[in-house]
């Protein structure tokens, strides 16, 4: 029995779907409001259980929460919003066994009973969070409206949320759109754009950034907030976010106005100067000048990258919003966890956010990722990292939950579930919620499901490695953990009953397969066996078409793009300069004499020539990552490398094939320059050493890896793929 409200409808619907497809049997709804007509047994659902004795006790901000009393073959769902009483609905189905493990049709958990008695139940409950959101990334190129309705039902169904609030409404990368709006007054004064470096070094005014201390950026600022109040006619006390954040990307002022007025501090993840005080004195100086006369607008920003810290120099205004976006940090860790030096900078600096936020009231905000950005096609898990996080999250007075996801169910199912229970309640344990999960997902094939849940979520756990994409599994994940993880799902499904549950196990080997394949390519490259390599990338191209074939839900639609992006170039264009019409003469090796240059200053120094002795050491190249040796990020680093040809004929062309990098590179032999890259993170380039190359004698090979306003990936940086000399042309032929 219901009432007229849309969600008490819906809500009575998915009961009814979940009870026939229990039982067979369909129950009849009655809409009303009038207690005489309820006869037992019944199920009475809003605000008639409101009345009948289970109107929640508590009353929350978001109003979702819910009660749920049976007595005398009556169950009352009641709640303090049809929304709540909805939310009620979906927790009595869970206690009588019913889960959704993801979304579609095969994620339904429903046992099949003759009867479905009444359970005694007095339960009661609301949110931990004002919103709890889960969304799919990449917009309607990567995710179409099917993909979307799959998920929101599934996102309802766990009790999620989307609600917005003024503090959510601050969060964007609002500085390019504040430049377009206003273009005519940066084209009449390009001092408002950020004073930064041009390739060669130099300085000049431009985009994307600001001029955060300009004084018409400011003014255009609190003028627009206004505008926005006329334009919607609302009263100026009404409440309402702003963003007022960078735009995406470094590049931020170097003039004397920014440098005096910033903290001087460099970001650790980043190496990049720290801006976190210049946008915080943006902020501040916006709410003053809006003064008592707009008493509840909150402007805000995104905090990570380099304004992810706390300020040093400036208190945030009470007004003042930080939405957490830990993209910079360890993707294997969470913030509690000690071992990841990355993920101890960011807990510091939100817990003195959290510390600022009980003293005078701030409102925070976390917009996370659910996903191994860069990579959603490996094994990832985040189970411990939401059991460690969300609590703290919940502790530390974080209002709500905006967490990107990816569709890739077959590595992020157990992840994504584990989000959902503890976004509403992050007081469970995260253990005996992998139990339960398996338990639900796989039946009799729990135990060995779980034992290889618990064996990657061990593995993360104990990776001492923070480079995220691709870069660091090959260095967490091995030949032996691929074939205990084989024999473990292998076990489950000869265990599991229902054919279900023999899917859905099935659907966990799309990711081991793909690491498998992943770890044969990356062997391959490390014995600069490019034809195999190229063989075994092609094979995750083929993988990913026949899961996404099998379910579009079990593998996420931009996987392509990234391997493409990423590993593609290189595996590609390998074999084109190693055989053939040309042939490899020699390999740079793995570990090269390098000597870091964090104030750009090798040039000038002499490096070309030859880099100094005693200066730097040798650093490994492409078998591990920059964070995997203990390297911080610096601007610019130098390698070195010298070598002999003595197989050569006069007049053959000789280049030099650098794999991949962070992300310009310069090259000189013999102190000559021999030429420059541009900015190409992650992509191949060729140099042509046949006009400078000493045929005969000694060569002496320099090569500069310098960050150009950008923050590629964390934890690498330098060579990061492998390097060779070949002879042949060094262009390839168009068509």
């Amino acid at each position: 029995m219901v009432g007229p409200e849309p969600d008490e409808a819906s809500a009575a619907s998915e009961l009814n779907y979940h009870l026939s497809a229990m039982t067979g049997a369909q129950l009849e709804v009655i809409e009303t409001g009038a207690p005489e007509e309820v006869v037992a047994p019944a199920i009475v659902l809003g605000r008639l259980a409101n009345e009948l004795g289970a109107r929640p006790v508590r009353a929350t901000p978001t109003r979702e929460g819910f009660r749920i009393v049976s007595r005398e073959s009556v169950l009352l769902i009641g709640g303090e919003s049809s929304l709540g009483a909805a939310f009620g609905a979906y927790r009595v189905l869970e206690e009588l066994g019913c889960e959704w493990v993801m979304p579609g049709r095969i994620g339904e958990i429903i046992p099949k009973r003759a009867s479905v008695p009444i359970p005694q139940l007095n339960i009661e409950e609301a949110p931990a969070f004002r919103f709890r959101n889960l969304w799919y990334g990449g917009g309607r190129r990567i995710v179409t409206r099917r993909d979307r309705k799959r998920l929101d039902q599934w996102l309802r169904r766990q009790r999620g949320g989307n609600k917005m609030t003024p503090a959510r409404e601050t969060a964007g990368h609002f500085w390019g759109k504040f430049i377009r709006r206003h273009r005519a007054a940066f084209d009449a004064d390009p001092t408002m754009y950020a004073l930064r470096s041009d390739r060669q070094g130099r300085l000049e005014r431009r985009g994307p950034q600001l001029e955060t201390t300009h004084p018409r950026v400011i003014e255009l600022m609190v003028e627009d907030i206004k505008a926005e109040f006329r334009r919607q006619g609302w009263a100026n006390d009404h409440a309402v976010g702003f963003p007022i954040g960078p735009s995406d990307g470094l590049g931020f002022s170097r003039s004397p106005e920014s440098v005096a007025a910033n903290s001087g501090r460099v970001d650790p993840v980043s190496g990049e100067p720290d801006v976190t005080d210049l946008v915080v004195l943006l902020g501040n100086t916006i709410l003053e000048r809006l003064g008592e006369e707009y008493p509840n607008v909150h402007v805000g920003f995104y905090s990570y990258s380099v304004h992810g810290t706390f300020p040093e120099r400036y208190t945030p205004h009470p007004r003042l919003v930080p939405t957490f976006a830990p993209i910079g940090y360890s993707r294997f860790h969470s913030l509690l966890d000690g071992r990841s030096e990355t993920q101890r900078t960011y807990k510091a600096s939100l817990d003195r956010w959290g510390e600022l936020a009980r003293r005078q009231g701030n409102k925070m905000v976390f917009r996370g990722y659910s996903w191994n950005l860069a990579d959603n096609l490996l094994p990832y898990c985040k189970a411990r990292i939401w059991g460690e996080e969300l609590p703290y999250y919940a502790e530390l007075g974080i209002e709500g939950l905006n967490v990107e996801a990816t569709k890739a169910w077959s590595v992020y199912a157990l992840s994504d579930w584990i989000y959902a229970k503890l976004a509403w309640n992050p007081r469970q344990d995260w253990r005996a919620l992998v139990t339960r999960y398996c338990r639900m997902a796989y039946g009799a094939g729990a135990d060995r499901m779980e034992a290889y849940w618990r064996r990657l979520i061990d593995r993360q756990h104990a990776a001492n490695q923070e480079a995220g994409s691709y870069h660091s599994f090959p260095l967490i994940y091995d030949r032996a953990f691929v074939d205990a993880a084989q024999a473990d799902l292998a076990a489950a499904e000869r265990a599991a009953e229902l054919d279900e549950e023999k899917i859905r196990i099935g659907y966990v080997r799309i990711g081991l397969r793909a690491l498998d394949l992943y770890l044969a390519y990356f062997e391959a490259t490390q014995r600069f066996d490019f034809e195999v390599a190229l063989g075994h990338y092609r094979a995750l191209h083929a993988h990913w078409r026949e899961a996404y074939a099998l379910n579009p839900d079990l593998v996420a639609k931009e996987a392509p793009q990234h391997l493409e992006r990423f590993i593609g170039p290189f595996a590609e264009q390998a074999p084109a300069f190693a055989s053939g019409e040309r042939r490899l003469l020699a390999r740079i090796p793995d570990a090269l004499a390098t000597v870091r240059d964090p104030e750009r200053r090798g040039e000038a120094r002499g490096f070309p020539r030859g880099l100094p002795e005693g200066e730097g050491a040798a650093t490994r190249t492409y078998s591990a990552t920059w964070a995997a040796q203990g390297l911080q990020p610096v601007a610019s680093v130098w390698y070195e490398h010298s070598f002999r040809l003595d197989d050569v004929a006069p007049g053959e062309p000789i280049g030099l094939f650098l794999g991949g990098f962070d992300d310009a590179a310069r090259v000189w032999l013999n102190g000559i320059p021999v030429g420059a890259s541009g900015r190409q993170f992650s992509r191949p380039a060729r140099f042509d050493l046949s006009e400078t190359i000493d045929r005969e004698g000694e060569n002496r090979l320099v090569v500069e890896i310098s960050r150009e306003d950008s923050v590629n990936e964390i934890g690498i940086g330098g060579l990061i793929r492998p390097s060779f000399l070949f002879s042949g042309p060094v262009e390839i032929e168009a068509g």
